[in-house]
């Protein structure tokens, strides 16, 4: 089962992020019209930035355009410890600055445009904070029924969370916004850490990468070295790093490969468990909106995966 929607992806271009940005711009089974870029693990300038060099590089910058999103969170204050990603967002590479002349919250109006345009046949995928997708939200017409759909990686409904023992990254850097998008009518798949901890990258896979002589493998390649050292130090438990946003595109157009549970979901956003994703128990007896993923075929989708990001950094 495929499914062969207009799709957006929103990103926030991270290391992971570009995994899945080449897994979007090389797949056949994606009919991607554009790429959004907000704040989340660096400043907007920098993730457009990065956006554009992947995009670039993969041969496609003619093809495919990319908007500049949100700049901060909704009501927070946004710090970057570059642990993960570099202050950078690609392991500290510092690529040349391609913002040009872009601005932030260009992607809320094509998102709008493009859901007036499309409506049903839209799908939105975001692996960012949720930031753009609360401000279209807030936008729609009072009363009416969205007819796009989104696929986020975002949450953890089970499994603890990997910035506390219950938030996410995604969700912990606007968890205002998660909320917005999350008790809306839109239907949202939520690819949270339940799956995504249980798809590696691992150095088998990078040395193959660092094998091949194109920019976008040196790109990918720099980024994912920065990235699996920074997991071995602080998720040793994992034998690799996950394919946290890869996975979320990877639903988007194969939405077998989880198996979820519908549900109503809010987030906190105060006190101990600031950033968790639960159960809304105000819609207890209201159908639910979201489909949260519990389990994953990881080898399907890795073998997809792996086969694409070869063919596409040779």
């Amino acid at each position: 089962m495929t499914s062969s929607k207009k799709t957006i992806l929103c990103v926030d271009t991270g290391v992971d992020d570009a995994l899945a940005l080449c897994y979007a711009l090389s797949h056949e089974d994606l009919n991607l019209i554009g790429i959004c870029a907000s704040y989340g693990m660096a400043t907007v300038p920098q993730t457009f930035s990065n956006t554009k060099h992947i995009v670039a590089s993969l041969g496609k910058g003619d093809q495919i355009p990319v908007y500049m999103g949100s700049e901060k969170p909704l009501e927070r204050d946004r710090e970057y410890s570059g642990t993960f990603h570099g202050m950078d967002g690609l392991g500290n590479q510092n690529l040349p600055d391609l913002s040009g002349d872009a601005k932030p919250e260009e992607s809320v109006e094509f998102i709008i445009d493009s859901i007036n345009k499309y409506g049903a046949d839209l799908q939105i995928i975001t692996t960012g904070p949720m930031t753009d997708m609360a401000k279209v939200i807030m936008r729609l017409p009072e009363g009416t029924e969205p007819q796009f759909t989104m696929v986020s990686m975002a949450g953890a409904a089970i499994t603890p969370g990997n910035c506390n023992l219950y938030s996410e990254a995604n969700v912990m850097v606007d968890p205002e916004a998660a909320k917005i998008c999350f008790e809306s009518d839109v239907e949202i798949t939520m690819v949270g850490l339940d799956v995504t901890r249980k798809t590696l990258l691992t150095g088998k896979e990078l040395k193959v990468w660092q094998g091949y002589d194109s920019p976008s493998a040196e790109i990918l390649s720099k980024a994912v070295a920065f990235y699996l050292e920074a997991y071995r130090v602080h998720h040793p438990y994992l034998a690799g790093c996950a394919l946290h946003d890869p996975l979320a595109v990877g639903v988007a157009m194969y939405p077998d490969l989880v198996k979820t549970i519908p549900m109503n979901i809010t987030v906190v956003t105060s006190g101990e468990a600031d950033g968790d994703t639960v159960e809304n128990l105000d819609k207890i007896a209201e159908k639910p909106t979201t489909k949260v993923a519990l389990s994953v075929d990881a080898d399907r989708f890795m073998a997809d995966f792996y086969s694409h990001l070869n063919a596409a950094l040779q």
